[in-house]
């Protein structure tokens, strides 16, 4: 636990902005000499774009793991100077912002919470020059030099979820809708066998630009396909507007809707009036009352106080790819790219879930299912992973 003077310390030292944008300054940290007993962490959460949502969130988040890893040692004895960038937008957008912190501030590390596309692009051009610690859920089959996923991949998420929806609540006909790029298209390619295999059936799929506006055509696609359950992959402000206009249509009361990234930020955008028969199914959510979140929940909020930003699914992988990077480093000695890399397969970290451990054939942790409420969510099945 942290104690009342790095607590003080942690909120009068939180910072404000992030390259790029034009929205906040550069953090004042941007503007010190680098120093040797300090361990610098580019930070990429989205302050623009689809997922804006959770951007605060992500922040709040990271800013805590870091005061927690400071308070126990810092990163091989080095204290963590966090450097923020926006990765919200277009890869063309971001790749920019990213370059500056590797060239001109020396970021010893990634941690990102954001878009697939622009993780395609980062390690593309980033990910054999330092570790990159992608964090959140993501389509799977990351196998680029330097690049660390640590988030719930589409078979560990979603298959005990599909299985329980078709033989507990006859969820047979299965309507796909997603963003189009690469997170929502490959994640419907293992949708659709895992829907099959459990007994069910596709009669629709459909893919909106990012950043979408009226939904009037999707809407019209569903009416005629009749499905008892669409499933989504839309993602942030997309998921606010098309879950706003569904609830508004009356479509709510008869087709159920799941999705593995309406996270706390999202559900309280599409309000009460809007997510009845609204179920997602993560390996966190703010409502699981376990000791370790509610130790980290307690922590956060002690910290940040009552009205800081909802913590949800993506921004707590924020928070844990911080605890990853430290574990890898600890664990080989090193913040080398190459090191980090040769254990990058095998490593266990604990996080606001409890522990979480990395094998060679994925990310192993417990995925729930939840149902709305309205502006919460609510329990409804555990699906442990082995």
């Amino acid at each position: 636990m942290l104690s009342a003077h790095s607590i003080e310390m942690l909120q009068s030292n939180l910072p404000t902005g992030y390259l790029g944008g034009g929205k906040f300054d550069y953090f004042e940290s941007a503007k010190r000499k680098r120093k040797s007993d300090k361990v610098r962490i580019g930070l990429l959460v989205p302050y623009s774009g689809s997922d804006a949502i959770w951007g605060p969130s992500c922040q709040y988040s990271a800013v805590l793991a870091s005061a927690r890893i400071n308070a126990a040692g810092g990163i091989l004895g080095k204290e963590i100077e966090l450097f923020a960038a926006d990765a919200g937008g277009t890869p063309d957008h971001v790749i920019p912002r990213v370059n500056e912190l590797v060239e001109k501030h020396q970021v010893d590390a990634l941690v990102g919470v954001h878009l697939s596309n622009v993780r395609v692009a980062i390690q593309d051009r980033f990910a054999s020059e330092i570790p990159y610690v992608f964090a959140p859920q993501y389509e799977g089959g990351e196998s680029a030099p330097g690049v660390i996923a640590i988030g719930e991949t589409p078979i560990q998420q979603y298959g005990g979820a599909v299985r329980w929806m078709i033989q507990n609540m006859g969820a047979r006909k299965w309507y796909l809708l997603g963003n189009d790029y690469v997170w929502p298209r490959q994640t419907h390619r293992t949708l659709k066998v895992l829907i099959r295999e459990a007994g069910g059936e596709i009669v629709g799929e459909d893919y909106l630009p990012l950043a979408s506006t009226g939904h009037a055509n999707s809407l019209n696609r569903i009416r005629e396909a009749a499905p008892d359950i669409v499933f989504e992959s839309l993602v942030g402000s997309d998921s606010v507007t098309f879950n706003q206009e569904f609830g508004v249509a009356g479509f709510s009361e008869k087709i159920m809707r799941l999705s593995g990234a309406i996270e706390e930020n999202t559900l309280m955008g599409i309000s009460a009036d809007n997510s009845h028969n609204l179920f997602c199914v993560s390996g966190y959510f703010n409502t699981l009352g376990t000791v370790e979140n509610r130790a980290f929940l307690n922590e956060y909020h002690k910290a940040f106080g009552d009205t800081a930003p909802i913590q949800g699914s993506l921004s707590q992988s924020c928070y844990e790819g911080l605890f990853a990077l430290t574990s890898l480093a600890t664990k080989v000695g090193s913040l080398k790219s190459q090191k980090i890399m040769a254990t990058s397969k095998n490593f266990s970290y604990q996080g606001a879930r409890g522990e979480v451990r990395i094998h060679s054939d994925g990310t192993h942790m417990d995925s729930y299912l939840m149902q709305s409420n309205g502006l919460e969510y609510e329990l409804i099945q555990t699906f442990p992973m082995i």
